[in-house]
């Protein structure tokens, strides 16, 4: 259109001009180089804000060493200013010729046009640039957030889908992007009341893969200008975990309530019947009801003797001082000391142990409390008259004890439940055994302090084998 030579677009970055832009001998050296925005011809362009024409610059003393450009050998210049955004300046636009020209002032007019044009195009070019960035850093902190976040457009269709939700819902967000959310979860999450759409957490229940999820969701209704429904942003969290937690120990204090009353009911009723005048009392009588009386008060410290066990666990308090032991006698002497207490309620035990000892490096005190636990469970939930099953073995460097009965069992999906804190069996709960639902938790605890595993097969209705191991003893 100029007829020039060659062409350099400046942009002001900090105080200097960058050549970040330039066509024609010279160009390829001049890209980046930097001047200040004072100096050269550009300079003055950028300074006055006005057009600068120079039709030979053999005699101009301004050129010498300001411009690379300029350097391969042209005789010419025009430059014009390049406008940013709200009228500031963004830069120079210039033109060189290799010779002598004048520089007409419809040349001057259109060069001017086109910075124009090219200011309008830089300022889109920023604003794209901001919205680019804006959008990527919107994407990165919802990949990143720990809440799901779903917005629908005002027909309630899905629109966006974050990585959370997916995870959340279990639902890929190919699957959920052009759905609603009763087609995506078979649960609408709008609100039914306008009025609580905004007005903080809500508790809702969907499904996913079969089991039931709760959510704490909050919804944001996004309107138009006009005040219509353009769509709504709902941000939700998965606290099943928290409710289920809430829900255990609910249970657990509801239990511990129970096998605390019991024993206290116990011993304050013979207590109070050995109080009474009017009731004149033999000693055989007197010393079965101090019996009743002495076993209820075993029960009351076995239960608060488990509740500071565990509030030691918590603390990581509890002490295990491990030594050479022979897990054969240990298993043998409870079995004996069981059947001498008058404990058996009918059972009979089967003892199945080797000839040899039985050498295991561990706490004697910690690994009669476990196996307690393991024989008391038996004794709890078999039926009456029915045979619990004691063995020990050697497994290569490990020596294994086991405890089977013939009780209830216990269900495939609570197997990994029940040696939880808190935790009751449904089969146990539902069958009313009595319990706190903490031994096998400290059972657990103390056979990993020990440096052993403890687990449970069971078949539901057929009875239940706890097992537990411990190091053998070093030779």
């Amino acid at each position: 259109m100029l007829g020039a030579d060659a062409c350099a677009v400046r942009t002001l970055e900090e105080d200097e001009l960058v050549v970040s832009a330039a066509s024609g001998a010279g160009a390829e050296e001049a890209i980046g180089t930097r001047a200040a925005a004072t100096a050269g011809l550009s300079g003055d362009v950028f300074q006055s804000r006005s057009p600068l024409a120079l039709d030979d610059l053999a005699s101009d003393a301004r050129v010498a060493g300001t411009d690379e450009i300029l350097g391969a050998g042209y005789a010419a210049y025009l430059g014009v200013p390049l406008s940013g955004p709200e009228g500031t300046l963004a830069g120079v636009l210039s033109v060189y010729a290799r010779r002598p020209r004048d520089w007409r002032p419809e040349e001057i007019e259109a060069l001017l046009a086109l910075a124009g044009n090219t200011s309008a195009a830089l300022a889109n070019a920023e604003l794209y640039s901001r919205v680019s960035l804006e959008k990527e850093r919107s994407v990165a902190i919802l990949a990143n957030i720990a809440d799901g976040i779903v917005a629908v457009d005002r027909d309630g269709r899905v629109v966006l889908w974050n990585a959370a939700a997916e995870e959340i819902t279990g639902v890929p967000q190919s699957e959920a992007i052009g759905h609603t959310t009763m087609q995506v979860l078979q649960h609408e999450l709008e609100s039914p009341d306008d009025e609580t759409r905004t007005s903080g957490q809500r508790l809702v229940s969907v499904s996913r893969g079969g089991d039931e999820v709760w959510l704490s969701l909050s919804e944001a209704v996004m309107r138009d200008p006009l005040g219509a429904v353009a769509g709504r942003i709902f941000a939700f969290r998965d606290i099943s975990a928290d409710r289920m937690v809430e829900q255990v120990k609910s249970d657990f204090v509801a239990a511990v309530s129970h096998e605390l009353r019991t024993p206290l009911t116990s011993i304050y009723g013979f207590a109070e019947t050995l109080l009474r005048q009017d009731v004149p009392f033999g000693d055989e009588e007197r010393r079965i009801f101090l019996g009743y009386i002495a076993s209820e008060s075993e029960r009351l410290t076995e239960i608060v003797d488990q509740l500071l066990n565990i509030a030691r666990l918590d603390a990581g308090d509890l002490q295990v001082e491990s030594g050479r032991i022979d897990l054969g006698s240990v298993v043998t002497e409870l079995v004996a000391s069981v059947e001498e207490s008058g404990a058996m309620n009918g059972h009979r035990f089967e003892v199945d142990l080797p000839e040899e000892p039985l050498a295991a490096e561990a706490d004697p005190d910690r690994v009669r409390q476990v196996f307690n636990i393991l024989l008391d469970n038996a004794l709890r939930y078999s039926p009456e008259g029915g045979t619990v099953t004691v063995g020990a073995r050697r497994n290569a460097d490990r020596v294994e004890v086991r405890v089977v009965d013939e009780g209830i069992g216990i269900p495939s999906a609570e197997r990994d439940r029940i040696f939880r804190k808190f935790y009751r069996a449904e089969s146990a709960a539902r069958d009313g055994a009595a319990g706190t639902g903490l031994g096998l938790f400290i059972a657990k605890e103390l056979v990993l302090a020990m440096g052993g595993r403890i687990w449970v097969d069971s078949t539901e209705g057929e009875g239940s084998s706890f097992s537990f191991e411990l190091p053998a003893a070093r030779e």
